[in-house]
Order: C-alpha cells, then sequence, then structure tokens
C-alpha cells in the first residue's frame, strides 16, 4: 500500500503567516524609507594627509589630492 504525505492544518497556518509577517515587513520598510535620512558619505579635506603624501610618498598632485578628501581644481587641490 501506497501513502501519500499530506500536510496537516498546522503546516498552512505557519505558511500563512509567515507569509503576512514577511509582507508587513516589506510594506512597513517601503512606508517608512522616505523618512530615513540616507546614509551620505562625506570626506574632509585634510591638508596634512595630502602634505604629507607629496612630500615623503612624493606621489603625484591627483593622487594625494584624491586619497586627501580633495579635488583638483587648476593643477590645484581644494
Amino acid at each position: 500500500m501506497i501513502t501519500c504525505p499530506t500536510t496537516s492544518l498546522a503546516r498552512h497556518v505557519r505558511v500563512r503567516r509567515l507569509v503576512c509577517a514577511t509582507l508587513f515587513s516589506a510594506a512597513l520598510a517601503l512606508v517608512v524609507s522616505p523618512f530615513a535620512q540616507p546614509a551620505i558619505a562625506r570626506a574632509d579635506y585634510d591638508h596634512n594627509f595630502y602634505d604629507f603624501c607629496r612630500n615623503s610618498l612624493q606621489q603625484g598632485v591627483d593622487y594625494c589630492c584624491a586619497h586627501a578628501g580633495g579635488v583638483v581644481n587648476d593643477g590645484k587641490c581644494v
């Protein structure tokens, strides 16, 4: 005699609860996301590191300026 496994009512209830909890969490995340502040990377220009890089490491202006958190403008790091 061949028997087929059957799922119980308790298993259906657990799956239904899991699906509801997942959908609720996703909806809550979508509703709250506009109010959360986005993470903004901010790098402040470090003049001391720029000088160290140029004098001790003897790298170029572009390399040292980028690693010091500055922007090259007219050949100078700002």
